[in-house]
C-alpha cells in the first residue's frame, strides 16, 4: 500500500510540476494546462515505470493473500459444518 501511494503522490506531484512550468512558459490558458497534463503523463510513464510496477505487484499480493485467506476461511467453515454434522 505504502508504494501505491507514493506513486500517486510522485504522479501528482509531477502533474503539478509540468503544469506550473508550462503556465510560466505560456501563461496561465487552457491549452497550457493540457499540454502540462499530457507532458506529465508521458513523463510520468517513462520516469515513474518502476514505481508502477512495485505498486502493480504489491497490489496483485494483497489480492492473492485476500483469496487465499477466503478460500481457506470457507474450507474452515465447511469442515466446520462436517464435523457439527457428523457429531449430530
Amino acid at each position: 500500500m505504502r508504494s501505491f501511494l507514493l506513486y500517486n503522490l510522485a504522479r501528482l506531484a509531477m502533474l503539478v510540476g509540468c503544469v506550473l512550468v508550462i503556465w510560466t512558459i505560456w501563461g496561465r490558458t487552457l491549452v497550457g494546462t493540457i499540454a502540462g497534463i499530457l507532458i506529465s503523463a508521458l513523463l510520468s510513464f517513462v520516469v515513474l515505470a518502476p514505481l508502477r510496477s512495485r505498486s502493480a505487484e504489491e497490489l496483485i499480493d494483497g489480492m492473492q493473500r485476500r483469496r487465499q485467506d477466503r478460500a481457506q476461511k470457507k474450507g474452515r467453515d465447511e469442515s466446520d459444518e462436517d464435523r457439527s454434522i457428523d457429531d449430530a
